[in-house]
């Protein structure tokens, strides 16, 4: 069995593929004298080639109110602008043009008068996340480990995978190999996704691409590059 793990981000930059949708928060604690919170903000997203604003495209917002009346995952569901320490920004970032980057502006206004910006670069670009050989013959299993993007910190609640999808692809000529090298895949243990693969052509490599769509609505997705070839 193979096991491969995705991460998306660090504090001053964010890498995102076009499918993936997910929560961002931005903590200003650390520069907030006692007592101090956030009276208002903005959010906005540049495209750092063109300087036009893609703020309306590629922003999404959850309701400022969570637990009692938004544990049940409706509509505008939990999260929170600012959140409940009245200390951070949380934003949630969709969509996106790939091979473009994107510079982000949060700024805020406290309760005190004071005025803090942080900028973030968000970079839309449809990476891989790991490798692994096999010879054509083989049958074997590779989990797609999402645990730690699920567990991060702006996420509200406990979250686990709805449902998922696993595609694949020649990358010599982009054309569509599912059929040919995945036997089967699923959820497994609600945070991973069990692939089982089969065939493939001896000195082709092929692009395995898993999605999924969380219980809370959010979605991820990781690229991992197969080489089949005879030993």
């Amino acid at each position: 069995m193979i096991t491969l793990s995705g991460f998306w981000s660090n504090m001053n930059s964010i890498q995102k593929k076009q499918f993936e949708q997910f929560l961002i928060t931005v903590n200003f604690n650390n520069r907030f004298e006692i007592l101090e919170s956030i009276a208002s903000y903005t959010v906005t997203g540049i495209e750092t080639s063109s300087g036009r604003d893609d703020s309306l495209s590629i922003f999404f917002f959850e309701d400022t109110v969570y637990q009692d009346t938004d544990i049940a995952y409706g509509d505008e569901r939990y999260g929170g602008v600012p959140d409940n320490t009245g200390t951070s920004v949380t934003f949630g970032i969709k969509d996106g043009e790939s091979d473009t980057n994107y510079k982000i502006t949060v700024k805020v206004t406290t309760t005190l008068g004071n005025i803090y910006e942080e900028d973030l670069i968000l970079q839309i670009k449809n990476k891989g996340d790991g490798y692994f050989t096999k010879q054509p013959s083989e049958r074997f299993l590779v989990l797609m480990d999402f645990t730690h993007t699920l567990n991060k910190n702006d996420i509200r609640y406990d979250d686990t995978i709805q449902n998922q999808t696993v595609t694949a692809t020649k990358t010599s000529n982009g054309t569509d190999a599912t059929g040919l090298v995945v036997y089967s895949s699923a959820i497994d243990d609600e945070t991973k996704v069990r692939i089982i693969h089969k065939s493939g052509t001896d000195g082709e490599i092929y692009r395995i691409t898993t999605k999924i769509v969380t219980v809370q609505g959010y979605q991820y997705q990781m690229d991992v590059l197969m080489s089949a070839g005879e030993k």
